[in-house]
């Protein structure tokens, strides 16, 4: 199979090519009926990491060649930080847990897991990057690059995996099956990580119906310190307001929707802001430039 970014095609999960084990066949795609492929949870965490990538992208286009103020600089670090974790924990999902049982019965692509390697590569370049950033630095100059290197291996490689092997799964792995792998993947994620998928969701609505939608009994909403609630509040604490900071021009909140309004507002008049930048702010997080998958597009 061709695969190759965006241009990658969908496969056809009945090619006898990607049957690994004779016990095992691509028969199991009608027990995902109630559950189409763009809710599927592989394709929220995509949206959570193009949700990032979009996100930090709005701050450099916001700042340009503004020379950064000490405390912006500790925001972008701070920001990077939570980021990079997300991205690294995210591969170690896919490479350690994920794709090795894929493998049990699928023929799985190299090329799927070789990109992580690139991958890394470029976030060992921001890294880098960040960690000398300097009060009177730009983020045009110094960042802008990097960034827009980091997206043409990231988002097509995500478009590949929703092309390839999230049909694959559902084919070979009942939803019972895949539950259980992501039941051993949630019990090491790191908190943050699991906010941004919460937070990536939309509004209350939209995670309520993710729930539903995989089981996931209600009050689970409220559970103190590990609830969906709790975990997306904490994501905005700890990085979404990095980035409403930013894109304000000061140091903001951005722990309720309320917040968020008031952010797009000095978003707005910021810097003489572009308003391309502004009106994202706006908007409900699965909504924003970037996060739908081309692949799987959500109808709201």
């Amino acid at each position: 199979m061709h695969i190759d970014g965006f241009s990658t095609p969908r496969v056809d999960v009945t090619d006898p090519a990607f049957q690994a084990d004779s016990a095992y066949k691509p028969d199991k795609v009608e027990l995902w009926a109630n559950l189409p492929e763009s809710n599927d949870g592989w394709v929220h965490a995509h949206n959570a990491v193009r949700f990032e990538l979009g996100e930090f992208k709005r701050v450099i286009i916001q700042l340009g060649e503004k020379a950064l103020d000490d405390w912006e600089v500790q925001a972008v670090k701070a920001w990077w930080a939570g980021h990079e974790k997300h991205i690294h924990e995210h591969h170690s999902n896919e490479d350690d847990i994920f794709n090795p049982k894929i493998r049990e019965r699928v023929v799985y692509p190299e090329k799927l897991e070789a990109d992580h390697v690139q991958l890394v590569e470029c976030m060992e370049a921001i890294a880098a990057a960040v960690l000398k950033l300097k009060a009177g630095d730009s983020l045009a100059t110094d960042m802008q690059p990097l960034w827009e290197r980091y997206e043409t291996f990231m988002l097509p490689h995500l478009h590949e995996e929703e092309q390839v092997g999230l049909p694959l799964a559902r084919a070979y792995f009942t939803p019972a099956e895949i539950e259980k792998l992501v039941g051993q993947i949630l019990k090491g994620s790191d908190p943050i990580s699991l906010g941004s998928f919460v937070h990536v969701l939309g509004h209350k609505a939209d995670a309520q119906q993710f729930m539903r939608e995989n089981g996931i009994p209600s009050f689970v909403w409220f559970l103190p310190g590990k609830g969906f609630k709790a975990l997306r509040t904490l994501y905005r604490v700890k990085m979404q307001s990095h980035i409403d900071s930013l894109l304000a021009g000061q140091p903001v909140s951005a722990r309720t929707k309320k917040d968020a309004k008031e952010n797009a507002a000095l978003s707005a008049k910021a810097y003489g802001g572009s308003e391309r930048v502004s009106a994202q702010s706006a908007l409900s997080p699965c909504k924003r430039a970037n996060v739908n998958s081309a692949a799987h597009p959500r109808s709201f």
